[in-house]
């Protein structure tokens, strides 16, 4: 009986490794959006909050 089983895939080419100076850069990028959304953040909070305040204050008005 002979074997009809495909045969074996060919071996992979090795990954090429990140060096210390693509991960430097990755984690440079990584950090610079981390505060870019972390900027965005505060600022909508910061109109938020001066939104609200705006609103207190003017109704504060409205009663006298």
């Amino acid at each position: 009986m002979s074997d009809t089983s495909p045969p074996p895939p060919p071996p992979r080419p090795p990954r090429s490794r990140r060096t210390m100076a693509d991960q430097r850069d990755l984690s440079r990028l990584v950090l610079f959006y981390a505060l870019a959304v972390g900027a965005l953040l505060i600022g909508v909070a910061a109109l938020l909050v001066g939104l609200a305040w705006s609103d207190l204050a003017g109704s504060a008005y409205d009663g006298f």
